[in-house]
């Protein structure tokens, strides 16, 4: 049995994948640049900062965060709805003004009618970067069929994200390129925002 993925977006997310067969793909450098490019690209497409990446020889590490929507579009105005307008629309067709109880919103009975566009989720990210890079190369499917996520909820755990992907090239004992770019990359601006 399959588990259901849980999505927060209110926290960034560590994701690393491989290669298939852990093929060090990566030791040119110029596949290390146009992933790099796949990574931004998905990014921007699909709504996600990068925080940071670590481009290894056969993996990759990516900190993301997703975007939020807009002020004037916050989770609990598009999910529910403004109480208000529900109301006056009751009002002006005659009816009996709704009673808002818990049971009546949760069965979704005063929802906005307005289709909303599913946000986008990682296996969303994922499937750009990966899909995209995959097409561009005309190499097949080149990468492991999973990835793995982590849900970096805690400015503890941020740190120890970032000193991992920092010190893994080192670990690896691998040369002085993986330490810049299109190897690593951070920004430090966003970082430092999110807690």
């Amino acid at each position: 049995m399959t588990q259901r993925r849980i999505y927060q977006n209110e926290y960034p997310y560590f994701i690393t994948w491989r290669t298939r067969e852990s093929y060090p793909l990566f030791e040119d450098e110029k596949y290390a640049e146009i992933l790099s490019e796949f990574i931004f690209n998905g990014g921007k497409l699909k709504q996600f900062d990068i925080l940071a990446y670590q481009i290894m020889p056969d993996h990759v590490h990516i900190l993301t965060f997703h975007r939020t929507l807009s002020s004037d579009r916050t989770l609990e105005k598009v999910r529910w709805g403004d109480w208000n307008d529900i109301c006056e629309y009751k009002k002006r067709t005659n009816s009996k003004q709704p009673e808002r109880t818990f049971s009546n919103v949760r069965s979704g009975k005063y929802m906005r009618s307005v289709p909303i566009k599913n946000q986008p989720t990682i296996s969303d990210l994922m499937q750009s970067i990966k899909g995209n890079f995959s097409r561009r190369l005309h190499m097949g499917n080149i990468w492991q069929p999973r990835f793995y996520t982590r849900i970096v909820s805690t400015e503890t755990y941020l740190n120890t994200v970032i000193d991992y992907v920092c010190q893994n090239p080192i670990k690896a004992e691998l040369p002085e390129k993986y330490h810049h770019a299109p190897y690593q990359y951070f920004d430090w601006k966003k970082i430092y925002n999110l807690f």
